[in-house]
């Protein structure tokens, strides 16, 4: 089939490649109304293993601090699940309330929290409604950290072991926009793709004879002449 062929058929069935993306778009702009937008607030620690101190001995062989760096990966792997789970999401929950008077519940803490890291830089983003809430939240996070990282692992003087430190701590939180006008107009373009598979299936489905080469494929006959519509419409 030629190019101006599957034109002919776009120009026949028109009013499925308009009224379908038409559709589509509709349901978009009610999805747009009835969404809401959220927040998310980013903090970033570096996790760190202190080194031990060597006894004074003149022959002590140096390690450059490079079991302390391999300790430090290790432990931050272990941080990434400790901030999923909800004993440091309850102690968030008592931060926020002693600090700023807010409560929030663990659960909500937990389910608004996510968390990656690379290299020694744990990242915890805080996701809410409110930007107000997701910064206070993420604040908490960094702030109980800080103070009780050490505690979550099971060896002595884990306080002392365990450094970490705020590389990034939020003061504002960003809009999650992007993604959502992305998805929307993703709906779009599949309605106008919907669209355009619809007409030609429903041509397809077609069995009307409409040019000298259907009737001759149709009837095994071949065409001795054709009748030109007129430009009076017959």
């Amino acid at each position: 089939m030629e190019l101006k062929e599957y034109l002919v058929i776009l120009r026949r069935r028109w009013y499925f490649v308009v009224v379908v993306p038409l559709l589509v778009l509709a349901g978009v702009i009610y999805q747009a109304s009835q969404a809401t937008t959220s927040y998310t607030a980013t903090v970033r620690m570096a996790v760190a293993r202190t080194p031990d101190v060597p006894p004074p001995q003149d022959n002590v062989f140096r390690y450059d601090q490079y079991y302390a760096y391999l300790a430090s990966e290790y432990l931050i792997d272990d941080l990434v699940e400790v901030v999923r789970g909800n004993v440091f999401a309850g102690d968030v929950s008592r931060m926020l309330m002693a600090s700023d008077g807010i409560e929030v519940s663990p659960g909500e803490i937990q389910g608004a929290l996510a968390s990656e890291r690379i290299n020694r830089i744990l990242t915890i983003r805080i996701t809410s409604g409110d930007p107000n809430r997701a910064v206070a939240i993420a604040q908490a996070a960094a702030a109980t950290l800080e103070e009780k990282a050490g505690s979550y692992f099971n060896f002595p003087n884990a306080s002392d072991i365990v450094s970490v430190t705020p590389v990034q701590v939020p003061d504002y939180a960003v809009a999650n926009s992007q993604r959502q006008q992305l998805m929307l107009a993703l709906q779009v373009i599949v309605g106008l793709f919907a669209g355009v598979v619809i007409a030609f299936l429903v041509d397809y489905l077609d069995d009307t004879l409409r040019s000298p080469e259907t009737v001759s494929a149709a009837l095994g006959l071949p065409v001795i002449g054709t009748i030109p519509e007129g430009k009076g419409g017959r």
